[in-house]
C-alpha cells in the first residue's frame, strides 16, 4: 500500500516539474510549487527511507512559493504556505537538528497566524496553533523543557475552547494527544507523577476518537505516546503494573507500525516497548526482561542506522548502555 503510493506521489512530482518548465505566469508558478511541495511532504511520509531529502525538497519548493505567495499580496495563500513549510521543518525536526528546525517551524507558524486569527478564520487558527505548540513541544525535547512544555500546555487548554470533542472530534483527539505529549515532557524535569497521570488521561481522551478501525495511523501513535507515559510514571510508582501497562501500549501502536511501511512509527514504539522492558526488568524476571529490552532496543536502533538519524541513533545507543549498567 505505502509503496503504490509512494510510486504515485512520484508520478504526480514529475507531473508537477515538467509543468514548472513549461509555465512562466509568476502567480501560476507558485501555484505548482505549493502543490510540488506538499506532494515531496507526502512522499517523505510515505517512504520514510528518503524521508530527510524529501522534506528539504519540499521546503525548498516552499520557499520558491512565497517569493510570490506574499502577505500583503496573497495573504492566504501565505498563511497556507507558511503553515505547511511549518509542517515539513517539525517532520524534519524528528529526524535531524532537533532544535534549529523546530524553531524554523515556530516562525513559519507564527508568520501563518498573523492571517490566521481566531476570529476571522476560528478552525484554520486552532489547527496552526496546534502546529505551533506541537513545535513547541518538539522543542521542548531539548531546550528549556518546563518552559516551552507550560507554554505548550496553556495553548493547548486554549484550543480545546474551541476543538470541542463534539463538534470537532479529529481536531479535539490532536489537541489532546499534543497536550500528552506537553505533560510527558514536563514530566521529565517536574512532577513526573501528577504530569505522567495527566499526559495519560489527555492520551485516552485522544483515543475515544483515533480508534483502531477509524484512524489506524492516529490510533498507533497515540497509543505509543499512551506506552511512553506509563513509562515515565513507572520510575515513580506501581513499576511492575504500569509497565506492563505500557507494553501492551506498545505492542497496539506495532498491529499499525509494522517495519516496512512505517520504520519510523516502528522505531519509535521498539523504544518506548525497550524503556517500558528495562524499567520491568528492575523488579521481576530481570534476565528475561533485559533480554526483551535488549531486543526492542536494537530494533529501534537498526532503523535509525538505516535513515541515518544520528540524533535518534544516540538516543537509542544512550538507552542501551544504561541498560548493561542494569542487566549486567
Amino acid at each position: 500500500m505505502r509503496i503504490k503510493k509512494a510510486i504515485l506521489i512520484r508520478k504526480t512530482i514529475e507531473a508537477y516539474s515538467s509543468a514548472l518548465e513549461n509555465e512562466d505566469d509568476p502567480v501560476e508558478r507558485s501555484r505548482i510549487q505549493q502543490k510540488n511541495a506538499d506532494s515531496y511532504y507526502e512522499l517523505g511520509l510515505a517512504d520514510q527511507k528518503e524521508i530527510k531529502s524529501n522534506l528539504k525538497r519540499a521546503i525548498k519548493s516552499y520557499q520558491e512559493a512565497l517569493k510570490v505567495r506574499t502577505l500583503e499580496q496573497y495573504p492566504m495563500d501565505y498563511a497556507m504556505t507558511q503553515n505547511n513549510l511549518g509542517t515539513a521543518y517539525r517532520a524534519l525536526a524528528g529526524v535531524e537538528d532537533k532544535a534549529d528546525n523546530s524553531k524554523k517551524a515556530i516562525n513559519a507558524y507564527r508568520k501563518a497566524l498573523r492571517v490566521r486569527t481566531l476570529e476571522q478564520f476560528p478552525m484554520d487558527y486552532v489547527r496552526t496553533q496546534n502546529n505551533l505548540v506541537a513545535a513547541y513541544c518538539t522543542l521542548a525535547e531539548v531546550e528549556d523543557k518546563a518552559e516551552n512544555s507550560k507554554k505548550a500546555i496553556k495553548a493547548y487548554r486554549k484550543a480545546l475552547q474551541v476543538s470541542t470533542l463534539e463538534q470537532f472530534p479529529m481536531d479535539y483527539a490532536r489537541t489532546q494527544n499534543n497536550l500528552g505529549n506537553a505533560y510527558v515532557t514536563l514530566a521529565e524535569v517536574e512532577g513526573k507523577a501528577d504530569n505522567s497521570k495527566k499526559a495519560i488521561n489527555s492520551y485516552r481522551e485522544a483515543l475515544r476518537v483515533s480508534t483502531l478501525e477509524q484512524f489506524p495511523m492516529d490510533y498507533a501513535m497515540t497509543q505509543n505516546n499512551l506506552g511512553a507515559a506509563y513509562v515515565t510514571l513507572a520510575e515513580v510508582e506501581d513499576k511492575a503494573e504500569n509497565s506492563k501497562i505500557a507494553i501492551r501500549a506498545c505492542e497496539e501502536a506495532l498491529k499499525v507500525h509494522h517495519l516496512e511501511e512505517f520504520p519510523m512509527g516502528y522505531a519509535k514504539a521498539q523504544s518506548t516497548l525497550g524503556s517500558a522492558y528495562k524499567t520491568l526488568a528492575t523488579v521481576e524476571d530481570r534476565s528475561e526482561n533485559c533480554r526483551k529490552a535488549e531486543h526492542a532496543f536494537q530494533e529501534a536502533l537498526n532503523v535509525w542506522v538505516k535513515l541515518n538519524s544520528y540524533q535518534n541513533q544516540k538516543l537509542i545507543e544512550d538507552k542501551l548502555s544504561e541498560l548493561k549498567s542494569i542487566c549486567n
